[in-house]
């Protein structure tokens, strides 16, 4: 739970952080909300590998690399960054017909 609390916190304020290196930070998506896992890869992904290594991870996202690179390689792919995001994700609501208030 604690992991997921900072890697929630750690993917909200991430484009705070990039834009205080003086970086613009990655575009959100239309209508506001954070960045799809595909804006994050191609701002930060500098040699276009197709994952972000640790010396390409800025701000928050840097300081919690460890807890987001799942397997350990030492970079993050695409699936492990979209994994962390679903876990950081709430919950959606429950599908069906609205309860009725009791009498």
């Amino acid at each position: 739970m604690l992991k997921t609390l900072a890697l929630a916190v750690t993917l909200l304020v991430a484009p705070v952080a990039i834009a205080q290196d003086d970086t613009p930070p990655p575009p959100m998506r239309p209508g506001g909300g954070m960045p799809s896992p595909e804006q994050i890869f191609a701002f930060m992904d500098a040699n276009k590998d197709g994952f972000i290594a640790k010396d390409e991870a800025r701000g928050p996202m840097a300081q919690h690399f460890d807890h987001i690179d799942g397997d350990k390689d030492g970079k993050i792919s695409p699936d492990e960054l979209k994994t962390a995001m679903a876990a950081m994700r709430p919950p959606e609501p429950p599908q069906g017909e609205p309860e009725e208030p009791a009498e």
